[in-house]
């Protein structure tokens, strides 16, 4: 019988360990690599289902585009202090497991399990496995203009796409593609209306930057 908590600390540094040649950096379970793009961040989550035989955890992941943490913060404050909760969070998710009958709880992919009972090398592998794959997507994400290209090559956009196009593509300045991006959010704003305020102010922000 081990120690749960321990095993779980142990795991961690693990993912620490993995995400630290992609130039990621952080301890206690937070990891952020910062580029002159932006940021990208991978984040543990503890589980409120978790007991003392069971520990149920995620791994969260966000990239935040330095044009979004701008329109955010504007600045305010450094970037290197970025949060997975700060990401825009429509082409990123969670770290999944592939085996979800081995290391899934109730068959959730994103929720991780550790008990007693759990063969932890296998564990291990299988979760570093993982957090490598989800790390180099987020390289990947914050490659000059990769963000945009992937929401612009979306066939079907949500309110989520529509607000990030339009922030990402304010800061390029005027273009075809942002006149279209505000024209998609306010469409999908219709039935939205406690957003309205939100996506006016937007709008406005990118056409002022248009002009200027």
């Amino acid at each position: 019988m081990y120690d749960l908590d321990v095993v779980l600390r142990g795991l961690m540094r693990d993912v620490g360990t993995t995400l630290r040649p992609m130039g990621f950096r952080g301890s206690g379970g937070a990891w952020r690599l910062v580029t002159p793009e932006g940021a990208a961040v991978v984040q543990k989550q503890g589980s409120q289902s978790s007991a003392w035989d069971a520990k149920l955890f995620y791994l969260n992941t966000a990239v935040i585009p330095t044009a979004w943490w701008t329109w955010k913060y504007e600045n305010a404050i450094p970037i290197t202090k970025a949060s997975e909760s700060d990401g825009i969070r429509v082409l990123e998710g969670r770290v999944e497991c592939s085996h979800t009958d081995r290391h899934g709880h109730r068959g959730f992919a994103d929720r991780w399990r550790l008990t007693a009972g759990t063969d932890v090398d296998r564990l291990r592998s299988d979760l570093l496995a993982a957090v490598a794959r989800a790390g180099s997507r987020l390289v990947d994400l914050l490659e000059p203009g990769c963000y945009i290209d992937e929401l612009l090559a979306l066939p079907e956009k949500q309110w989520g796409h529509w607000q990030a196009l339009v922030v990402l593509l304010a800061a390029r300045g005027p273009s075809p593609e942002l006149d279209a991006a505000c024209v998609g959010l306010r469409k999908v704003s219709v039935d939205r209306p406690l957003a309205a305020g939100h996506v006016d102010r937007l709008v406005e922000m990118a056409l002022a930057r248009k002009s200027g």
